[in-house]
């Protein structure tokens, strides 16, 4: 007569059990997987931000609902917010920042637009030598690089010339950790040691003990006032499926009798970076968060001497390495 309480409270036990171990489950799953850290999609106005330059507000059309304004201004000016509070990832891994960018940029040298963390540029939208106009067509395109483990603040920053303009929207930030461990991928490697069978060259030449470490390199001399020399890279890049894009490489100018001397990087035909011979050795790394998403994308390296003094201009590159995260 008592075995249906027996009953009853075996199956309340194990009921009570299955339900702790689901929680439990639950629980382990949410420490396992993405841990959101800041999110911001610019519906509550700039509550969380801090203007350091010029007046940054929101507005639409946003990805969705509203979106960061970048200021305006008809005369040259820098601008910038941040964040009110420092991230702090010291103890997270696997930190990615993700948002969708709208932009365009007048072809102006000094024109500018960017996102950094801690004080380090992670993603660029047009870089300041950039002489050519860029925009994202008038959509929003969503774009994902990954953070250090340091704390910091987000910042976002433009600059114009005069009588030119830098328009950046940006919408839904999110900042997450935990996510699934990437590893960078390299799409393009030349450090030339086995010949330059990936390059055009026009007047660029391989030049043994010329690079880093006393390695080979390519090389261009004796630029004629007011010519670029162009290496091509073959074949096109595929960025489709791709984020956090950087190319890495390293450039000497040596030997350079003028500092406006130059050696400029060219994307799809965009003049991208403009080194000067005032710096007359870099490792470059320089984002490439424009051109993500494309399939066939170009690459040429432009050794340049402006004016007509008749004097040489010598180009040196090693060590290219384009390296993305997924």
């Amino acid at each position: 007569m008592f075995l249906p309480a027996l009953f009853f409270a075996a199956c309340t036990a194990i009921n009570q059990k299955d339900a702790f171990l689901d929680q439990l489950s639950a629980k382990v799953a949410a420490q396992n997987g993405p841990q959101t850290v800041f999110s911001e999609n610019f519906e509550s106005g700039l509550g969380q931000w801090t203007q350091l330059s010029g007046i940054w507000s929101t507005g639409t059309p946003g990805a969705n609902g509203a979106a960061l304004i970048s200021p305006t201004s008809a005369s040259a000016s820098t601008f910038q917010l941040s964040t009110a509070s420092n991230l702090d990832l010291r103890n997270l891994t696997n930190c990615n920042l993700q948002y969708d960018v709208r932009y365009s940029f007048s072809g102006s040298g000094s024109v500018y637009g960017q996102i950094l963390f801690a004080g380090n540029v992670v993603g660029e939208f047009k870089n300041s030598s950039a002489t050519s106009a860029l925009s994202s067509a008038g959509v929003y395109v969503t774009r994902t690089v990954q953070l250090p483990s340091v704390s910091g603040k987000i910042s976002v920053a433009t600059g114009i010339a005069n009588s030119t303009f830098a328009d950046v929207r940006l919408d839904n930030i999110i900042v997450s950790c935990k996510n699934a461990g990437t590893t960078a991928y390299s799409l393009v490697l030349d450090n030339f040691e086995s010949g330059t069978g990936n390059w055009t060259l026009n007047s660029w030449a391989p030049a043994a003990g010329a690079g880093v470490g006393g390695s080979n390199a390519i090389k261009a001399t004796n630029v004629n006032a007011g010519t670029v020399l162009v290496a091509t890279y073959q074949p096109n890049i595929n960025l489709q499926s791709r984020s956090g894009c950087t190319l890495d490489y390293y450039y000497s100018q040596s030997g350079s009798t003028q500092t406006i001397h130059s050696i400029n990087l060219y994307f799809n035909g965009q003049n991208i970076r403009k080194d000067y011979a005032s710096v007359i050795s870099l490792n470059v790394s320089q984002p490439l968060t424009i051109f993500e998403g494309r399939a066939t994308n170009s690459m040429y390296l432009g050794c340049e001497q402006p004016g007509n003094n008749g004097q040489s201009a010598p180009c040196t590159i090693d060590n290219l390495i384009l390296n993305c995260q997924q």
